[in-house]
This record gives structure tokens, sequence and C-alpha cells, in this order.
């Protein structure tokens, strides 16, 4: 049986196949493929549950219960630090990954910062759709 696509974009199967659903398939050759399915909605046993996690807010020591003991001890301890001290921790991390933080600077001076990189590729994608819409040899389909 032949089917005209209209105007719109839609064909008319018939009345047999009124509330149907259908799962579409295009093929690489353009092909079209309807199959009809069924779908079956989860049901709420089967439905997963979302993890519940339970914080004592008293037990870790502030009000809204999202720090573990551990992060609170981390917390409280930086924050009794000397500005002097901090500075020190600082300069020890800086110095403990030199070398990585020299190979990333080497890096980036050759390709650019990846925000450096999606910048100008948003730049360049934005030129060539304003250019293929100013184009007048362009073909609309």
């Amino acid at each position: 049986m032949l089917k005209e696509v209209g105007a719109s974009g839609q064909i008319s199967l018939g009345k047999k196949y009124a509330g149907q659903l259908f799962d579409m398939q295009i093929a690489a050759d353009g092909a079209v493929t309807l199959t009809p399915v069924k779908v079956v909605p989860l049901t709420q046993t089967v439905q997963e549950e979302l993890a519940v996690y339970k914080v004592n807010p008293a037990a870790v020591g502030n009000a809204d219960g999202y720090y573990t003991p551990e992060r609170m001890a981390r917390r409280a301890a930086a924050a009794a630090r000397s500005p002097a001290q901090t500075q020190a921790l600082h300069d020890k991390w800086e110095e403990d990954n030199k070398d990585a933080i020299e190979a990333m600077n080497k890096r980036v001076s050759k390709i650019g910062s990846m925000a450096r990189r999606i910048h100008e590729w948003r730049q360049e994608k934005a030129l060539s759709e304003a250019g293929a819409g100013n184009d007048p040899s362009a073909e609309s389909v």
C-alpha cells in the first residue's frame, strides 16, 4: 500500500491503527519502519526506590546534617589555622605538585585553555551558522 506524506509531514494509516503506538526506525538508506508496540507502565513495586541517607544533625554538629564528623573536623582544623600556616600549606602543596603544574602550564600555552578553546569554537560555530543563513547558493531543504 502506498501512502503519501502530507505538507505537514504526517501520514494516515487508517482507523484500524488509531491510538496505537509505533516504534519508528529510520535506516541509513532512508527506509522508515513502523513497528507496533505496547507500553507497560512500571508498577510501584518495580520502580527503584531512592536511596535514603539518615544523618543525625546533633551528632554531626551542624544544623543541616550535610557534613560527616570527619568533614566537620577538617573544617574546624582549617578554620583554626593562622594565615601563616595556611600559606605554608599552600606553598608545600605547590612544591609537591611543581612538575604537574609546570606540565599543565606548558600544555595550556601550547594548545590553549579549555575555556579559550570552547570560546573560539563557539565563535566559529556562530559565524558558520550566520554565514550559512546568508549564503544564497545554499539549498533549502
